[in-house]
């Protein structure tokens, strides 16, 4: 019984030195920033994904639209004959008898159809800035997910391998307690522990399931469908981590790149362009006019025909109540545009701010945790577990600093992954690309 209890010590051993140390880089590769297995599930998502389909689709309408706005009105053909004798509607009984060509084109004040194709070539703008942004925003999404998703696996796989400590640590104490060597609480505490492990593993797998069905939505597949996923090694993303622009100038880059100002812009610019149109619409328009007439041969004689030409106006007298007021009204949501980009441009430093504070954060907090939080909790595992097996630590202590060695290897895990989604949306607020 001595030599099995001798046994079960060694293997508990083996498998909490091997929970010490790294539970990582032993096949599968790792996640850094830049893998490509994201820029590829970006470039997915953006090539399928319904809603940008949407916004292209408002995109090409809108530039479409400018031509028609800047293009005068079709002319008018009209055919008549007039003076017809009653009550046989004769045709050649009168010399007041004749059949009329009649062609009219309005003409709009000069410099109309110009403000209205600039308003409408501000609204293509403004589509077009607004697709941009939401392609940034699709990639910041991926990227969440993305992030999301590899640290429910490798999650996952480090709570599976404690599970497989735990298991023999139960295996163990059950052995000790049955020889009388260790007390009942042992093998509780143990099986206490791996209970509370299972029902977390519950809690990763349904987030593992959201956070794929997530990356799928944004790519337009089935919820389950299979996404190629890279292991997050805290270590290789704190390698990899390149400091960081001062904040004020990473405000200054997203005020002049990023397309959500440049949609606010654009909306102002409509607002400005629809004044002038107002203002031109109380202007007088022109209506030219060519009539032709021609007279039918009665009472022997042949009639000359006629031809006519005339200039309209239209009297504008209403404007007071009608354009001199939507030009009012124009100048209103000029001012509220104007308002609104502001407040975009003050909502936007305040994103950077934000992000690059966390991404300090995830930076600083990812450096404790490699540089001193896991060496010292593997070095303390190991030390309790030396003393446990020598008779000098009792069995509770060392299932509790071995969950502590766990714990942070999952919160290593977590803020490695929060980096790199946080590192991704600081990106896309500052730069021009929409690739992270």
């Amino acid at each position: 019984m001595c030599l099995q209890v001798r046994q079960l010590i060694l293997a508990a051993s083996s498998l909490v030195i091997a929970g010490a140390s790294p539970a990582f880089g032993q096949g599968s590769p790792v996640s850094v920033v830049g893998d490509s297995t994201l820029p590829s599930l970006v470039a997915e998502a953006l090539a399928r994904n319904p809603t940008v389909a949407q916004r292209q689709a408002a995109v090409r309408a809108a530039t479409l639209r400018i031509r028609p706005a800047g293009t005068l009105p079709d002319p008018m053909l009209t055919l008549g004959v007039m003076d017809l004798v009653l009550p046989h509607f004769q045709f050649n009984q009168s010399d007041f008898t004749e059949a009329d060509v009649e062609l009219s084109q309005e003409i709009p004040w000069p410099g109309a159809l110009g403000a209205r194709s600039g308003v409408v070539r501000g609204a293509a703008a403004g589509a077009r800035a607004e697709e941009g942004t939401l392609r940034r925003d699709v990639t910041t999404a991926m990227a969440v997910a993305y992030y999301r998703l590899g640290y429910a696996m490798t999650a996952l796989e480090t709570l599976r391998h404690q599970r497989d400590l735990l298991d023999a640590a139960v295996q163990l104490s059950t052995t000790r307690y049955a020889t009388g060597a260790a007390p009942q609480s042992d093998p509780l505490q143990a099986k206490l522990a791996r209970d509370r492990l299972r029902s977390e593993e519950f809690a990763l797998e349904s987030e593992r399931v959201a956070a794929l069905a997530a990356v799928n939505a944004l790519r337009n597949r089935a919820p389950g469908a299979t996404v190629p996923v890279i292991r997050i090694d805290p270590a290789a993303v704190h390698a990899g981590v390149v400091p960081q622009l001062a904040t004020d100038s990473l405000v200054a880059l997203a005020l002049a790149t990023h397309p959500r100002l440049a949609a606010r812009r654009a909306a102002v610019d409509v607002a400005t362009r629809t004044i002038q149109v107002e203002r031109l619409g109380a202007r007088p328009d022109f209506t030219l006019t060519l009539r032709y007439g021609y007279r039918p041969r009665a009472f022997n004689f042949n009639f000359p025909d006629f031809f006519s030409a005339f200039v309209g106006l239209r009297l504008p007298v209403w404007a007071w109540r009608k354009q001199h007021r939507l030009a009012d009204a124009a100048r209103v949501d000029s001012t509220g545009a104007a308002a609104s980009l502001r407040d975009t441009e003050l909502q936007l430093s305040r994103e950077v701010t934000e992000t690059a504070a966390r991404v300090q954060a995830s930076q600083q907090r990812l450096a404790l945790l490699v540089d001193g939080v896991l060496p010292n909790a593997r070095g303390t595992v190991e030390s309790v577990l030396r003393s446990y097996q020598v008779g000098r630590a009792e069995f509770l202590t060392l299932l509790s600093v071995e969950d502590a060695r766990y714990r942070a290897e999952l919160e290593a895990v977590a803020v490695a992954a929060d980096y790199q989604s946080q590192l991704v949306m600081l990106r896309q607020l500052t730069a021009g690309e929409t690739q992270p």
